[in-house]
């Protein structure tokens, strides 16, 4: 093929071509890839993928014109991010209250704290609200309804209480549990979002103010032999305990989540004073505890 000789209507329909074998190769190569990345840079081009949208321009009627592609880079508003965070956990949060009579009324409930729903048939996690576990309690979701809950019996050491929504076997209701993201990922003046709010459901921005670590964490490996054993001790890396942010600690209570721009939950608010030194505990340690929770059941 003479190129000198083509027209411009042939020069163009070969430079889309070229760039469409280009793109099916570029789409082959990024999957291949991807397929071999880690979870955390998969995650982070995902992110960067959600702010370009591709649009495809259906061609016109006639017969040797082709589809024109465009690609418009959206700028996404950190207000954007905020409002979707705090949409998508919105089911996902409760309200807790104690079950007995309020100040002589027996139409009023005196508000606790809140809670947060890990799991489709009603698992909640809080801090220490109760001033007696053994009580009777109700929860509230978004839908201003009313269940009652059974506090669990607590595990000496951890810092979470586990709650139970008690509803019908013959009628089980489905709940939306947060998702809980790798908290050992977090950075120092990240944007959190923190939910609190006496009277009703109120959120707080902020960043994330300092991370309290683990340092110096080793994990064991031992290798038997027929004759010997062997114990290997391996670096690891640092293990987030705690979170603290500048989010005025009035503003959020005990129970609340903790999210990040993409409504992922990175910590649950377990303090109940605003003296408390570590108020948050991080996404990763309270995956752990409902893990031991789940074993014991």
């Amino acid at each position: 093929m003479d190129m000198e000789k083509l027209t411009k209507q042939q020069i163009v329909l070969v430079t889309l071509l070229v760039s469409f074998v280009t793109s099916i190769a570029t789409g082959i190569v990024t999957v291949a890839l991807m397929d071999q990345a880690p979870p955390d840079v998969v995650q982070t081009i995902n992110r960067v993928v959600e702010r370009t949208i591709e649009k495809v321009v259906s061609p016109p009627t006639t017969n040797n014109a082709a589809a024109v592609i465009t690609r418009e880079m959206v700028v996404v508003k950190e207000d954007d991010k905020i409002v979707e965070s705090i949409d998508k956990n919105k089911a996902s949060v409760v309200r807790i209250y104690t079950n007995t009579p309020f100040a002589g009324d027996v139409n009023q409930r005196m508000f606790i704290g809140l809670g947060t729903i890990v799991s489709q048939d009603g698992l909640i996690v809080t801090g220490d609200v109760f001033a007696d576990p053994n009580g009777q309690y109700l929860v509230t979701l978004d839908n201003n309804k009313f269940y009652n809950v059974v506090v669990l019996p607590k595990k000496e050491g951890d810092k979470l209480y586990f709650l139970k929504i008690s509803h019908e076997k013959n009628s089980p209701v489905s709940f939306t549990p947060v998702v809980l993201t790798n908290s050992d990922a977090l950075k120092l003046g990240q944007t959190i979002i923190s939910w609190g709010g006496q009277i009703q459901n109120s959120v707080s921005t902020g960043i994330v103010s300092s991370l309290v670590d683990v340092e110096g964490k080793f994990s064991q490996a031992s290798t038997t032999a027929s004759t010997t054993a062997t114990t290997t001790l391996a670096l690891v890396s640092k293990e987030i305990i705690a979170i603290n942010t500048n989010v005025n600690l009035v503003d959020s209570l005990s129970g609340g989540p903790l999210l990040n721009l993409y409504g992922e939950v990175v910590g649950i608010r377990v303090g109940t004073t605003v003296s408390d030194k570590y108020n948050y505990l991080p996404s990763n340690l309270i995956k752990k505890e409902i893990a031991d929770y789940a074993s014991v059941q």
